[in-house]
């Protein structure tokens, strides 16, 4: 009996002393942190003032010449920590000296090293730190960590690459789009598209090279970045066998947005395949020529709903001549262009601006007005949907013309008061 009180007694007092223990581990250990957090406050409020004293000189002398003394492993991890937040936000001049203190001070070579570490994290968090460093010396190590076998580990190089430009660290990016098996094919490209002209000229000259799904990708950075020596690529995609190469180039011309592709597109819109029409649609509404007015009216005739949707927002785009048009469309003979122009002019809040414009001071707005109303009224006949439209319209020209009679007609003049 007493051997089993004595055992309890020292299982009792063996986990008092590891949980006395744990406790002051934690304590001890939340005491150093908050210590080397006090130390790194004062240090930083010593070396910042510094560090951005050197960003904003004029003269070539290096970021040593302005800080205090010797650092210590300390003073240069906060050093570092400084440079890299300001390397977030930087441009011109600042970026250039930031790049010379990073390798002045040898973080490009430690993060260069670390990109060799077992732990993919410290991997990818080397990557990220040369992108924000900007060396040229980083370019042939990150490519190489293109190859790593963690994805985030190759988006962050791929990131890094970005951030640095200049050829040679651009065409892996692109290469990258060749292998959408391993690549994130919208992530690359975003990449891409944040590094502008640059990536366009080199995308340009990797085209023809670049595989189906590759060349998909190339075309929406091409129209993302909206780059007009583009255009000329993306013209002659417009007759290329695939469709959604067809498609993509429809769409990235109508990014970029000059008129001079508007014949182009007015051709694809007789494309043997609705999604080469609806994003030729779309991208006539974008470019905003006038001349294919006459031509979006018939595209919404199509017997494919996206086809005639980006032809009536594109008409509803394109000006008063593209908002006749739609009103036009409310007589047509075709039951599928009726209910979209009627759609559409939903849409976009056109009936409540014709309504209000009933009462309108200008002669013109006026007379728009009633011809849409007239239109409305003539086409309620012809099916359900219209003469839904119509009954709509006329309630809400009725409330109109109510509000209308409500508001206080003007005061008597001073003779009239007078004449009382």
């Amino acid at each position: 009996m007493h051997s089993m009180h004595d055992f309890m007694v020292q299982v009792v007092t063996i986990a008092g002393l590891l949980l006395a223990g744990l406790t002051a581990g934690i304590v001890v250990n939340k005491a150093r942190r908050e210590m080397g957090e006090a130390i790194d406050r004062r240090r930083r409020a010593l070396l910042g003032p510094a560090v951005f004293e050197y960003l904003g000189a004029a003269t070539a002398k290096p970021l040593p010449g302005y800080l205090p003394g010797v650092l210590s492993l300390r003073d240069r991890r906060l050093v570092e920590e400084i440079l890299l937040e300001a390397a977030r936000g930087a441009t011109g001049g600042i970026r250039e000296r930031l790049t010379a203190a990073f390798v002045g001070q040898g973080s490009v070579r430690t993060a260069i090293a670390a990109l060799r570490s077992r732990r993919r994290w410290k991997r990818a968090d080397a990557a990220e730190s040369l992108g924000l460093m900007r060396s040229r010396e980083a370019v042939e190590p990150l490519v190489a960590l293109m190859n790593d076998s963690e994805p985030e580990v190759r988006i962050r190089a791929a990131r890094a690459l970005g951030l640095i430009r200049g050829t040679t660290s651009i065409r892996p990016l692109v290469r990258a789009l060749a292998d959408p098996s391993r690549w994130s094919a919208i992530r690359v490209a975003e990449i891409l598209i944040s590094v502008g002209t640059e990536a366009a000229d080199e995308v340009l000259a990797a085209f023809e090279g670049l595989p189906r799904l590759g060349r998909i990708s190339a075309l929406d950075v091409l129209g993302r970045i909206r780059s007009l020596r583009a255009v000329g690529l993306m013209t002659r995609c417009l007759d290329d066998e695939d469709a959604d190469i067809r498609a993509r180039a429809a769409h990235g011309l109508g990014l970029i947005g000059t008129r001079r592709v508007a014949g182009d597109l007015i051709k694809a819109l007789a494309d043997p395949e609705w999604p080469v029409r609806a994003m030729a649609a779309k991208g006539l509404g974008r470019i905003g020529d006038p001349a294919a007015i006459p031509h979006l009216r018939e595209a919404m005739k199509d017997r494919q709903w996206w086809v005639r949707a980006n032809s009536g927002e594109a008409l509803r785009d394109l000006g008063a001549a593209g908002r006749d048009a739609l009103v036009d469309m409310l007589q047509s003979d075709d039951p599928f262009a009726r209910h979209m122009a009627v759609s559409q002019l939903e849409e976009g809040r056109l009936i409540e601006q014709y309504v209000s414009d009933l009462t309108s001071a200008e002669p013109e707005k006026r007379a728009a007005a009633i011809r849409f109303i007239e239109r409305v009224t003539a086409g309620a006949s012809l099916d359900d949907t219209s003469r839904k439209a119509a009954e709509s319209t006329q309630e809400r020209v009725l409330r109109a013309l109510g509000d209308v009679l409500k508001r206080p007609g003007p005061g008597p003049g001073p003779r009239a008061a007078g004449a009382r």
